[in-house]
């Protein structure tokens, strides 16, 4: 049964209600704030100490309880439960009656100037002498002939001020305790809500008031103090607007102390990161785009192997994590990484999730070229099409977010494939064995595609078929191409295969499974994220997870227009099944290779572009880092039809004269 450390009443809307402060039995009923049905003692008697003991509190399992106790029906604006966790703040003040002498105005006389100012002396009462540093209330002769007109008329409380009795004054006001919470009922967006608690006396205000703010001590996982890092130029100019006017007044609600720096220059709050101290700080914020964050991250990242002597050079060394966290208030123009880690680019939500202290662990990738270390990708390393975009609308700066899609627009007229060969290094999860050491080489399409297994390898293959069963090679480029496919679910708040301890395998005679791929490709995209944006609903690889140790690698073979048409149709509405597009695989990989081949001087290798940047290099290793980096967000909360799809459903088809010939010859191949 929960533990009841705190009980008292309290009107709320002229409700007579009971709030308790209590522990739950650790069964953690729900963490949403929304009416519900708890079973707590309903003895009148169950008052407990006037203190709550500081070791009896469980931030984790704390939560407020309001029981109505009027025969009425409960107001649904009024929630049931709140976890201590989403306690914004709590404010005690003393207020006059709404409705105070609205009635009686007109029939009673105006008494004398001496009168009213004895009525309502503040001077006298020294109990609102206590409350006046907390509410100062500035009262004159004229004001309070108006306060009397407006209350409504009593002949108890009208003949009793006339007497010099503190405690009649005090009928006049109202002592309230005012809590902000954060309402989650809404996983997606959070808001803040308050509740106004009208209580008996000044004694039990001040109780519930050092009860509640000694509660909200305990929660050691909200930051103190946080250094912000401004875009001004993000978002069309909007990012200083939305920091100033919509988060900063949030953090000073919460009591936490933030610098903010605007930022000059590019790449001026990694340079600040890299160099100054960050000791007195509990996190980083920056508030911009995709951009923005890039620069933490690689700031962050960078002293942090600085400071541990790691060579970033070496494509094989493992980053450390950092100690601090960074928080993104969402400001630029696609948002990709809020879009992935809280679902929804609100930067009021985004903002509460960093007062909160919500905790995410992602995974980070190194980018090395033939000559060492490149930068750290967070969301897409792109070869190909994406890549020649971002090269194209750099020279078209002038024309603002228009540039991207007119730049789009000239590479799809283009319709330039690459000859590339990739080394692919798969991942274990769902996977299946193969008992006999071979290597496997088919030709489909152009693209030539060999599998490098040891002894009881495991290959990622989502369907129940395996590649012992395989009669022929076109068999075995079937099976190859449904290798992404494997644990078809999204990654949400909570996530278990994010949560698995990271398997290390120990035996050094069993290499890691590995496929090589060499053929003309359109694209070539590495996704850490879903890159989920206003232009793509799930973004390009929906099922990718966050904290896995693992990326998606999409490749696009060179096909006509109407296919890649269909390719970048998908991204756009539905990419859930966009494997089983006949030009496109998709893999679960740790690590790739990609080697661009130029066989004639007249041809021109493509572009590449890592989080938005233009790299350079012959060829480009990516690989990733489990839990690399901390972010204040909690993950995105899906309901449960949405955590998993039905591998059996299919996208819609929008171009009926395309059709899903990969299924046709999966079916004769069976056959």
């Amino acid at each position: 049964m929960p533990s009841i450390l705190y009980s008292t009443t309290c009107y709320i809307s002229n409700d007579f209600y009971r709030l308790r402060i209590y522990v739950d039995d650790g069964n953690n009923y729900s963490d949403l704030v929304s009416p519900k049905n708890i079973k707590l003692a309903t003895d009148s008697l169950d008052f407990t100490a006037t203190s709550i003991p500081i070791d009896h509190i469980k931030p984790s399992f704390t939560r407020l309880n309001f029981e109505l106790l009027n025969e009425k029906k409960p107001n649904n604006n009024i929630p049931t439960t709140i976890p201590l966790k989403y306690l914004l703040n709590v404010q005690q003040t003393t207020s006059l009656p709404k409705n105070s002498y609205r009635n009686f105005s007109t029939s009673l006389p105006t008494p004398s100037l001496e009168t009213s100012s004895r009525m309502i002396s503040l001077t006298s009462s020294p109990i609102l002498e206590q409350s006046e540093e907390r509410s100062r209330i500035m009262l004159t002769p004229n004001s309070s002939q108006a306060m009397f007109k407006r209350r409504q008329f009593s002949f108890r409380r009208f003949l009793s001020s006339f007497s010099n009795t503190d405690s009649d004054v005090v009928l006049l006001y109202k002592t309230l305790i005012k809590i902000k919470y954060i309402d989650v009922s809404n996983s997606f967006q959070w808001n803040i809500k308050s509740l106004e608690l009208e209580m008996d006396s000044e004694d039990i205000a001040n109780e519930l008031y050092i009860n509640l703010n000694s509660c909200l001590s305990t929660l050691e996982q909200r930051p103190h103090r946080l250094l912000a890092f401004v875009n001004p130029l993000s978002g069309k100019g909007r990012a200083r607007y939305v920091y100033d006017k919509k988060v900063l007044p949030v953090f000073q609600e919460a009591n936490i102390f933030v610098d903010t720096i605007y930022t000059e220059r590019a790449n001026h709050a990694q340079e600040y990161i890299v160099n100054e101290m960050l000791d007195d700080y509990d996190g980083l914020i920056c508030v911009g785009g995709d951009g923005m964050f890039a620069e933490l991250c690689h700031g962050l990242l960078l002293r942090t192997a600085r400071d541990e002597q790691i060579n970033i050079d070496d494509p094989h060394v493992n980053i450390i994590r950092p100690n601090l966290r960074i928080g993104i208030i969402p400001a630029g123009s696609t948002d990709a990484v809020v879009f992935g880690t809280t679902g929804l680019n609100d930067p009021i939500t985004s903002a509460l999730q960093i007062i909160v202290g919500e905790s995410l662990l992602i995974d980070i990738t190194t980018v090395h070229n033939e000559n060492g270390f490149v930068r750290f990708m967070a969301t897409m390393l792109a070869y190909g099409f994406f890549g020649d975009i971002i090269h194209q609308s750099d020279n078209w700066r002038c024309l603002g977010p228009l540039r991207y899609d007119l730049a789009g627009f000239c590479q799809f007229l283009r319709h330039t494939s690459y000859h590339t060969e990739l080394t692919i290094t798969l991942s274990s999860h769902d996977s299946v064995e193969i008992c006999h050491p071979q290597t496997i080489t088919s030709i489909n399409n152009g693209s030539k595609t060999s599998i490098v297994s040891s002894d009881c390898q495991k290959l990622i293959n989502s369907s129940n078929s395996t590649l012992t069963e395989m009669n022929s090679m076109n068999k075995s480029f079937d099976t190859i191409g449904k290798l992404p496919t494997s644990n078809l679910g999204f990654c949400r708040q909570n996530c278990e295969t994010c949560a698995e301890e990271k398997q290390t395998n120990r035996n050094k005679d069993q290499l890691p499974s590995q496929i090589k791929r060499e053929g003309r490709y359109t694209t070539i995209n590495c996704l850490n994220m879903p890159c989920r944006c206003a232009k793509s609903k799930y973004g390009m690889s929906p099922f990718v997870h966050l904290g896995d140790g693992t990326f998606d690698l999409i490749l696009v073979k060179r096909s006509w227009r109407t296919s890649f048409l269909r390719f970048l149709w998908q991204v756009a509405n539905d990419s859930r099944s966009i494997e089983d597009l006949p030009n496109v695989e998709r893999y679960r990989v740790r690590e790739v290779l990609i080697r661009p081949i130029n066989k004639g001087q007249r041809k021109k290798a493509g572009n590449w572009a890592c989080d938005g940047e233009l790299i350079s290099g012959n060829e480009i290793q990516i690989r990733v880092h489990r839990q690399a980096l901390n972010l204040f967000a909690s993950g995105i909360k899906l309901k449960e039809k949405q955590q998993h799809i039905d591998s059996k459903s299919e996208t819609t088809n929008w171009f009926p004269c395309l059709r899903n010939t990969k299924k046709k010859i999966s079916q004769e191949s069976n056959s």
